[in-house]
């Protein structure tokens, strides 16, 4: 796997991380030039990255969303088509976050026994 497919995986991850996140706050749209830096705001791993260029990178992985159908896009704007579960993978540990329309399957090493992400303790 070369560098800019390791980095538009990364991406997918932190991006459904994100939408995971903002949904649980109520938020389902979100305006795709505003994604780049929301992610330099909100992630360390993209503190010091341009946002420029991470929207390039983005620009795959939300096609990728769109076509798996975890989101749908009418112009700019992108709408989660429903909730993002949190699953652990049983064998890697790898956190997914899936839409009802995906395989339940780990993105990371195709493993079928997922798990709920434990809750953080009160």
């Amino acid at each position: 796997m070369s560098n800019p497919d390791i980095a538009v995986r990364e991406l997918d991850w932190y991006l459904r991380d994100h939408f995971f996140r903002q949904s649980a706050k109520g938020k389902n749209a979100f305006i795709r030039e505003s994604l780049p830096n929301e992610m330099v705001e909100l992630y360390l791993r993209y503190r010091g990255n341009d946002p420029r260029q991470l929207s390039e990178t983005m620009t795959p992985v939300i096609q990728n969303l769109v076509s798996r159908k975890v989101v749908g896009q009418n112009g700019s704007e992108l709408t989660l088509n429903g909730s993002l579960a949190r699953l652990q993978c049983s064998k890697c540990f790898y956190i997914n976050y899936l839409a009802g329309g995906e395989p339940r399957e780990c993105m990371r090493c195709s493993h079928l026994e997922l798990h709920d992400f434990p809750k953080k303790k009160a």
